[in-house]
This record gives structure tokens, C-alpha cells and sequence, in this order.
């Protein structure tokens, strides 16, 4: 044991070290709270306050971790108490020996100190020895920065763990564009769980490699029409899923963002896979697995068949993060507030208001009116309602704002998605709802307008767990639930906690845990962080009896609030599918490693049977896997009549462009309910028709329009019944129609494209054509392969034409694609003359929305006028 580790623990063991470390805590938390809050803090005497930087320095010089989150933490709250008797420079030189340059370049500039010469010196050369060049700039990296960005040039397999905001992403992006720059040919693959992060790191890298010649970034999984010699994709899992299909590529590198997602379900499953696939097409691909402090990196290892995961870990934050208890008082407008540590609770003061806050159904609003006012503010809630909700209830408070970038945002809602959406009015009070179904395009503005000030409070769901970056001064929370009541697991609400503090633009952020007291289950007590089980293995090793039932036959019916039956036929297909492609047993045995033996075996035998039974070609099976192969079997036997039959044309998907695509696509979205998933409702041909207008490029407020009118009509039958009711039976107990919510309307449409249109129909209709492919070369029609329009591409992308997916292929929203294509006569643009189009585009002559120019603009694909 080092002299520093045991003098640690001999100053820790003193019940008056946490006294004081509590009184400094508590002192400082208080110095950050917007509002008049009565403090109930004894502040702590000049002579303690110096002797806990004394501690703090004897902490820093140990390697354990612990001591040294403490040293960091008292010499950031020594500065936010900010003491004119107690020097500065103690805390900066603290700062120094621990690597947090980003916190220490904050501090500098808000907390100026006379420094010697000497410390001057020594931050100067460790600043340099953590520093690394970005473009034009020199930036100094935190130690655990800086360890990791050492190792990404050599590891073959790296996972680096660490907190939200800790810069992970930014090491990685910056090591791929630089490996992509340098290299004469290079291939890699930067994987996103979800759009919104993906819209991010597309911006990100793109922004990073503007200037760079024939290297290419996309996320559109598909062949590059230029053959540039350097790709680099930035994909989904379900996309990556598509290029693994429709390419043979082999990558040099895969970088998997928000890596405990191979926990996530039959989404898990894809990754796990897909991951499976690249690394047998190159076994020298570098893989990078990027997560927010998580474990089970060796079940990874195990599940995807790596030889060695080589981990990089920090639990240290760059900044101070407050877990702060917020009660009411009662029977007064006042609210008590206590600060959580690892010892406790501890009363820190009350603030005295005149806003009421008696009632529970609007008090996370009334404490984030009261409290989030310096600072963004980012307020959890349980679902895209309860966002609106929220924000709905802060924006009754705040009066118009005169903010023209604001006043530009509402204009674009107002134009681009609906006049009548309920969200362009609160964003010229400076408040919004976020959440995931949303355009991307609307997302990024959102975030945009949050990130420079304009916005100050956003209500926002979980997207914002995975990993979009998006820190804030205050975050909010009242609940450990989600939707409808059902339990959210405690590392996904730390991640979201870990919003508040913001790197390099911060040392400290506030957690107001709001009614804490009363949680069922109190989540924040102590850090927890994600445990990774892969989710194939976990699949299995819970549900035996329905995986066995399932791969029989006996696929259970997918239910909309329970998410075993999804998983259990993911597990089941995909078992079948390793069966097709003969290494059931080697997969099994390799990833089912806790499973009796005998439990194994049967797996494999029943996997073997229905492989035999379905006699599907292998290729089909490994690709679309996600869908029912005994669905797919009823598909392609339907198929091979029909064709028989004569009825080869309307098998056929057409371009939506066409007049006759109405009736072809209902029939097809009936025919792979009915055949794959027994689902015989018209609910499949009510889809298909918006699918169509989805297809065409159709702008939001045409679609939402559209969905609003029938909405009205609707409830103008209930009323008619209502009235006609009451007329025969004045006591009838029949209720008149809720009256329209048009907000409603605009977000089940927005879940309507992303659920179900985008995401059931594009798995649906990838297995549809290649099941189609297949039934017309085995019964030799070949000559009409050629016929079959890509509608599932159409469906994820929402265009239908080469101009649109051209503009997409540029990093264009579906927004802007739609918007532009319109003033150009051909829809058959590919991506060198729709570059060179938009580069002389004269943008005023356009009148596009701000938004979208600003898009152009960011993207460099127009040029920038004197």
C-alpha cells in the first residue's frame, strides 16, 4: 500500500473529515440554486474549508479511483463556495493533477487566481502532454481522454466504459475520421441505436472530414454510385443489417455507440449478428464498443466470438453532479430541498415562493419554473404525451419572448410540419417537447435552438438516454417510471441524470429529484451502472420452453405492451436462420455457455427440424430472420400459386409515383399481414395508404392534414350518434366526443411512420422481396426481377425517386429532400449532379425555411454568399 492510499483512508476514517466534506457539499450546492433559497447550510470555517484541500491533495496523489472523484469533487465545490480568503490557484493546481483540463479551462476563465510561476509552468506542460490537435485547434483531453485515446491506434477490440458526457464519442469520431483521412483505402461503420444519434454523429463526422477528397459518409445502406476508395457509414442496426445484405463490404473498423444495446431485445439480437457477420468477413476488423458506465464486456466478448475485448474504464465525471431532494413544505409555497450523498441526506435550504405547489400533477412544472431558471433545464417525462403535457404546463407561465431565432424555429414548425401544432407556440416562450418519433430534421432543430440558450427548457422522453448530446445545468425528474407506469431501470435514468453538467462549459449540474421520498423504488440512492447481457443468450436462458415452442411452429403473436413474445420469435428465427447456415451447434455451444447440455442439444435438433420443414434457401433465411420463416414459407407458397395462377402483375411493387399504387401496395401490406403474421384486419390496407403518400415525399403538413381532417370527421359521427342518442333517451349514459387534440393527431401519425411504416413494413417488406425474387426465378419468370421497385428503401427514407434518395445520400433530413424537389425538372438526379445542383443552388429565389437553409449550409452543399 503507497504512503497517499493509506493516508486516505487514515483522513476518511474521521467522522469530522465527512462532516466538513458534507458542509462543503451542501455550501456549494446551495451557491448554484436559481431563486431565493433560504440557506440551512452552516457554512464551513475558513480553516476546515482549508484543510480539505489539504485532504483533496493527499487523495489525488493515490490511483484509486474513489479518492480521486473526492479530490476532484472538493476542488470544484471550493470554487463554486469561492472564498476570497481561500486561493484559487489550490484548487486549479488540484484540477491540474487530476486531468480535468476542460473543468480547469472553465475554471480559469470564471475563477481567475494568481498563479506562481512554477504552476504555471507545470499546467502548461500537462496541459501539452494531454493535448491533441482537432482541425485548427489544440484541445487538452482528461487523463482517462487521453489513456483511451492511446489506445485506440493499437487495440483490436476495445470497450470503452465511462459517464455521460465523459467525451467518449467525440475520441472515437475524431481516431475514424483521422484512420479514414490517411488511409488510400478504408471502409468502416460507425453503428447508432437509434435515428436522432445517428442525425448527430453523421453531422459530426461530416462537419470533420468536409475537406477531405473521395472519401464518402453516409447513412444510407447501399453501394457508393462514385466508387469512392474511403466509406465510411453511420447506420442503424436494422441499416447495417441492409448493407451486410445487399453489399459484400468488409470493414477496417466498427464502432457500436450505446453498446448496451445488445441487451435491447430482438434490436440486441440484430446487432449481436450483424457484428457476427463483419467480423467473419474480416476477423482483422478493428471494433470499438462505446458505453455509459457499463460492465459484462467479457459475455460480449463471448456472444460475438472476439478473442479478447480490451476494456477502458472511468466511473469519474469532468463535473460536480448535485442529487438534489425536492419536497414541499407543508401548507406553505415553499419547498424543501436536501442534498443526496453516499452518506445520506442533508437539509441544504428552503425556498419561499408564491407559486403554489399543492398540486402533484403540475409540481415537477412549478419546481422546474422555480428552479431551472439559469441554465438549459431538461425535464424527464414518462412519454411524447406527458412531454407535451409538461411543457404545456411551464410555457403558462412564461410570456412570448422577443427572440428572432425562436420567432425562425416556430415559423418552420408552423410551414414544414403543421400550422396548428401546438409546439410552435411554446417555442416562442422558450419552451419545447422532444421525443423520438419526431422529424429529424424538427429533432435537430430543437436541440440546436436548447444548446445555444434560445430554448430553456425542453420536456423530453428517453430518446434522450441514448446518448444524443444534449447536457444541460438542471435536470428534472419526478418518477422512476415510463409510459404507462411500467418500471424504468435504474441505469437508464442515471445515464439520463448524467445530462446535467456540461463539459467544457460547466463544472457543475443539478439533479432535482423531485418528491423523492415518495418513488416506489429510489433509484438514485447509488450509482448503477448498465450490466450487458447480450440478449439472444439472456433470451433463451429465461424463456426455454416458448424459444423451443417457437422454433416448432408455434410463433408467439407479437403483443403492444409485452415484449417477451417479440423477443422469443427473434431468438427462434434466428436460430433457424444458423441452422440454414449449418453452424447452429458451434453458435449455440458458443453463446448459450450456461445452459445444460441437454437444453442445448434440443435447441439444435428442433433448429435443424424447422430448417428442413421451411426449406427456405439459407441466403433468405440469414437476412430477414427477424421475420416468422414459417410466415415466410406461407408467403412464398402463396406466391408460387398466384403466379400459377397468372396473377403475376399484382404480386409486382410498383413506384408509388404511379396511379395504380394505392391498390398495389394495399394488396401487397394485406398480403404479408395475412401470410407472415395470420393477421387478416384491414388495419394492413389503412397503413398502406398513408404508406404511399410517405413514399411519394409528401410534406408533413399534407400528411398530418390529411389525418387532422379525418380525425374531425370522426368525431363529428360521434357527435351525430351522441345527439341522436340523447334525442331518443335524454338520460342515456352515452358521452359526447373528446374534442379534437391536434397534438394528439400530429404524434400518433409521427408514431404511425416510425413504428409501423418505418420500422414493422421495412423488415416486412425486405423479406416480401426477397421472398418475391426467389418465387419468380424458381418458377421461371427471372426476366421480372428487374420490375420489383425498392419500396422498402423508400419506406426508411420517405422518397421514392433517385433525386430524393440523392439529396438523402448528401445528409439531407426528408424535410429538406422534399422541399427541394420540387424546383428541379428531374427526378432521376444521382448524387454528383445533385451535388452540383445544390452547390449553384440560388437559395434566395427558393425561399426555403431557415431551417432548412442552415441545414444546407451546415452540410456544405451550397455555397456561402459574401
Amino acid at each position: 500500500m503507497s504512503f497517499s492510499l493509506d493516508l486516505s483512508r487514515r483522513l476518511t476514517s474521521h467522522e469530522a473529515f465527512h462532516e466538513r466534506y458534507a458542509s462543503l457539499q451542501g455550501e456549494a450546492a446551495v451557491a448554484t440554486l436559481s431563486g431565493q433559497v433560504s440557506s440551512t447550510v452552516q457554512p464551513l470555517a475558513t480553516e476546515d474549508l482549508l484543510k480539505m484541500l489539504y485532504c483533496a491533495n493527499v487523495f489525488v496523489q493515490t490511483d484509486d479511483e474513489g479518492y480521486r472523484a473526492m479530490a476532484q469533487s472538493i476542488a470544484l465545490n471550493a470554487l463554486l463556495v469561492d472564498r476570497d480568503e481561500v486561493p484559487r490557484d489550490r484548487s486549479l493546481r488540484l484540477l491540474t493533477d487530476l486531468g480535468n483540463f476542460p473543468a480547469l479551462t472553465y475554471a480559469e476563465q470564471r475563477h481567475p487566481a494568481e498563479t506562481s510561476l512554477s504552476d504555471t509552468l507545470r499546467k502548461a506542460i500537462s496541459r501539452e502532454l494531454n493535448a491533441i490537435s482537432v482541425g485548427k485547434e489544440r484541445i487538452s483531453l482528461t487523463d482517462f481522454q487521453k489513456e483511451t485515446w492511446d489506445s485506440l491506434p493499437s487495440a483490436q477490440a476495445l470497450a470503452i466504459s465511462a459517464p455521460t458526457s465523459a467525451g467518449k464519442s467525440f475520441l472515437v469520431i475524431e481516431h475514424l475520421c483521422r484512420t479514414a483521412t490517411t488511409a488510400k483505402e478504408f471502409c468502416a461503420v460507425y453503428v447508432a441505436p437509434t435515428r436522432a444519434l445517428l442525425s448527430e454523429v453523421y453531422a459530426t463526422i461530416k462537419g470533420r472530414t468536409e475537406d477531405v477528397q473521395g472519401l464518402r459518409v453516409s447513412t444510407v445502406p447501399g453501394p457508393d454510385s462514385e466508387q469512392s476508395p474511403r466509406q465510411i457509414f453511420v447506420l442503424t442496426q436494422e441499416r447495417l443489417q441492409v448493407l451486410l445484405t445487399v453489399s459484400d463490404l468488409a470493414f477496417n473498423m466498427i464502432v457500436v455507440d450505446e453498446a448496451q444495446n445488445l441487451s435491447d431485445g430482438s434490436r440486441g439480437m440484430i446487432l449481436q449478428e450483424c457484428l457476427e457477420q463483419a467480423l467473419d468477413r474480416n476477423p482483422q476488423t478493428r471494433l470499438v464498443l462505446l458505453a455509459p458506465g457499463a460492465e459484462g464486456f467479457d459475455d460480449v466478448e463471448k456472444a460475438v466470438g472476439l478473442k479478447r475485448l480490451e476494456p477502458s474504464v472511468s466511473l469519474l465525471p469532468s463535473v460536480v453532479q448535485n442529487r438534489i431532494l425536492v419536497n414541499k413544505v407543508p401548507g406553505k409555497n415553499a419547498l424543501n430541498l436536501s442534498l443526496l450523498t453516499a452518506r445520506g441526506t442533508q437539509p441544504v435550504g428552503v425556498l419561499a415562493s408564491q407559486r403554489g405547489f399543492d398540486l402533484p400533477a403540475t409540481r415537477l412544472a412549478a419546481v422546474a419554473l422555480e428552479l431551472g431558471q439559469s441554465g438549459g433545464s431538461l425535464v424527464y417525462a414518462t412519454g411524447p404525451s406527458d412531454a407535451e403535457k409538461v411543457a404545456g404546463q411551464i410555457a403558462h407561465d412564461i410570456p412570448h419572448e422577443q427572440n428572432e431565432a425562436l420567432e425562425e424555429l416556430a415559423k418552420f414548425i408552423e410551414k414544414h410540419i403543421h400550422r396548428r401544432y401546438g409546439l410552435a407556440d411554446f417555442v416562442r416562450k422558450g419552451v419545447a417537447f422532444h421525443y423520438g418519433k419526431m422529424p429529424t430534421l424538427l429533432r435537430e432543430a430543437l436541440e440546436a435552438s436548447f444548446k445555444t440558450g434560445a430554448l430553456r427548457y425542453l420536456a423530453c422522453t428517453t430518446t434522450l438516454f441514448q446518448g444524443v448530446n444534449l447536457p444541460a445545468r438542471n435536470v428534472f425528474i419526478d418518477t422512476p417510471t415510463r409510459g404507462t407506469n411500467s418500471k424504468l431501470d435504474a441505469a437508464s435514468l442515471w445515464n439520463f441524470a448524467g445530462r446535467a453538467g456540461r463539459m467544457k462549459a460547466d463544472i457543475v449540474g443539478n439533479v432535482f429529484l423531485v418528491d423523492y421520498d415518495d418513488w416506489t423504488e429510489k433509484l438514485m440512492d447509488r450509482f448503477v451502472g448498465f450490466k450487458i447481457e447480450p440478449a439472444f443468450g439472456k433470451t433463451i436462458a429465461e424463456h426455454v420452453p416458448a424459444v423451443l415452442a417457437a422454433v416448432g411452429g408455434a410463433m408467439p403473436r407479437v403483443a403492444l405492451r409485452d415484449e417477451v413474445p417479440g423477443r422469443v420469435r427473434a431468438a427462434a428465427g434466428l436460430l433457424i436462420s444458423r441452422a440454414a447456415k449449418g453452424d447452429v451447434r458451434l453458435f449455440v455451444d458458443r453463446s448459450l455457455t450456461g445452459l445444460p447440455d441437454e437444453v442445448r442439444e434440443s435447441l439444435v435438433a428442433a433448429s435443424e427440424s424447422a430448417k428442413d420443414a421451411i426449406g427456405l434457401p439459407a441466403t433468405l433465411l440469414a437476412t430477414n430472420w427477424t421475420v416468422d420463416p414459417f410466415g415466410l414459407r406461407r408467403l412464398y407458397d402463396r406466391m408460387v400459386k398466384k403466379i400459377g395462377d397468372g396473377e403475376i402483375d399484382g404480386l409486382i411493387p410498383i413506384n408509388p409515383h404511379d396511379g395504380k399504387a394505392d391498390d398495389n401496395y394495399a394488396s401487397i401490406f394485406m398480403r404479408m399481414q395475412r401470410e407472415v403474421n395470420g393477421d387478416t384486419s384491414r388495419f394492413a390496407a389503412a397503413v398502406a395508404g398513408t404508406a404511399v403518400r410517405w413514399m411519394r415525399g409528401m410534406p408533413y403538413p399534407m400528411l398530418l392534414s390529411r389525418a387532422i381532417r379525418r380525425k374531425e370527421r370522426e368525431i363529428e359521427e360521434k357527435k351525430a350518434d351522441y345527439e341522436r342518442a340523447k334525442a331518443e333517451n335524454p338520460a342515456t349514459r352515452k358521452r359526447p366526443p373528446k374534442p379534437l387534440d391536434v397534438n394528439g393527431v400530429i404524434r400518433n401519425t409521427f408514431e404511425l411512420i416510425e413504428d409501423v411504416i418505418r420500422f414493422q413494413y421495412v423488415q416486412l417488406g425486405k423479406a416480401y422481396v426477397e421472398v418475391l425474387d426467389l418465387a419468380l426465378r424458381h418458377t421461371g419468370h427471372e426476366e421480372r426481377v428487374k420490375d420489383i421497385f425498392n419500396f422498402p428503401l423508400a419506406l426508411e427514407l420517405g422518397v421514392a425517386t433517385r433525386s430524393g434518395w440523392s439529396f438523402m445520400e448528401l445528409g439531407l433530413s426528408r424535410i429538406a429532400a422534399s422541399a427541394l424537389q420540387p424546383h428541379f425538372p428531374d427526378s432521376n438526379l444521382s448524387v454528383p449532379r445533385a451535388r452540383k445542383w445544390l452547390r449553384n443552388l440560388d437559395l434566395e429565389s427558393l425561399r426555403l425555411s431557415g431551417v432548412i437553409v442552415d441545414e444546407l449550409r451546415r452540410l456544405k452543399l451550397v455555397r456561402e454568399t459574401a
